[in-house]
């Protein structure tokens, strides 16, 4: 999410949820994976001039469930919204192609490691072992499609957290090998799901990172008083055609890095239940009050913070932080 936003004026108050530029997810204290087009998008972020040297652009942001009665500041529980400093990014480089054999992707897989300053996180492990990518395997992949627009479809902030898919692998490229560049799965990817673990239904194990989806391209006429089609515009139509970067791509690198003395945590690196104590809660409404407004009769206020609809009691303890 973008650290700077822009103030539209001294009565406008802040976003519920800042904007999701990407997805990520964490592999290691302080690494968190994601794609290269995120960071290059994320690092164009504005900031304004006065902005501490050495500052970047973005935070990481994990969304955390917590337990009711476990935080001080969050008596509530719910979901905590916990910013992450950014420390660094790490780019790969070329791909090293032995003279033997072909190669059919890319030479700079799309993904990067955002190193954060937070140590003690749940972390994914990943899986290299590309005998798992066969076609019809039953797949899933959870992260923030379409970003903060899924979070407040209805015009307000309704959902708080990831959002989880499934498919199938549809093919694995440029064949079924080794060592694949790439494999494609059958659901639709959107702005925000990028980077986005892939891993098999049954097993949590990441193999793979979501980075684009293929879209069609459709022509669009207008008549003329003769009745002959004039060509107006081009439309760009998303399709149910993933691409995943496999998941041994990345783990040579991710062993370099936490291997590597250079990238260590600063002595001062507070884990995530320290985080999570020292965080600030913020609940933009009373206890009680809901965003749509309720039909008469439909709805009535009940005791105690719930909503009773009909003969259904809904507890209402959830909060955005």
């Amino acid at each position: 999410m973008p650290k700077y936003l822009p103030v539209l004026g001294p009565n406008s108050p802040p976003p519920e949820v800042p904007p999701i530029v990407g997805t990520g997810f964490i592999l290691a204290d302080g690494l968190v994976a994601t794609n290269a087009h995120v960071t290059e998008k994320l690092m164009r972020l504005p900031m304004p001039k006065d902005a501490p040297k050495g500052d970047w652009p973005f935070y990481a942001v994990l969304f955390h469930l917590i337990e009711e009665g476990k935080v001080p500041s969050a008596p509530d529980g719910g979901m905590g919204r916990i910013q992450l400093e950014v420390l660094g990014v790490f780019n790969v480089g070329d791909i090293e192609l032995s003279k033997e054999g072909h190669y059919y992707g890319s030479r700079r897989p799309d993904f990067a490691i955002v190193h954060v300053k937070a140590k003690g996180l749940p972390s994914i492990k990943l899986s290299p072992d590309t005998s798992l990518l066969r076609e019809g395997a039953e797949i899933a992949t959870v992260g923030y499609p379409m970003g903060t627009d899924t979070l407040t479809a209805p015009g307000w902030l309704h959902h708080i957290g990831p959002t989880l898919q499934r498919g199938i692998i549809s093919a694995v490229l440029p064949f079924s090998c080794k060592a694949p560049h790439s494999f494609v799965i059958d659901l639709m990817s959107l702005g925000g799901a990028s980077g986005s673990p892939v891993f098999p239904a049954q097993d949590p194990r990441a193999i793979g990172i979501l980075n684009a989806g293929l879209q069609d391209v459709i022509r669009t006429f207008a008549f003329d008083h003769l009745a002959a089609p004039q060509l107006r515009d081009y439309a760009h139509i998303n399709t149910n055609l993933s691409y995943v970067v496999p998941a041994y791509l990345l783990d040579p690198m991710l062993q370099t890095i936490v291997n590597d003395p250079r990238f260590a945590l600063p002595p001062d690196t507070k884990c995530l239940e320290e985080l999570i104590q020292a965080g600030t809660f913020e609940c933009r409404k009373k206890p009680g009050e809901h965003n749509e407004p309720p039909d008469p009769g439909s709805i009535t206020q009940a005791k105690e913070g719930t909503i009773e609809v009909g003969t259904v009691r809904v507890d209402v303890k959830l909060r955005p932080s």
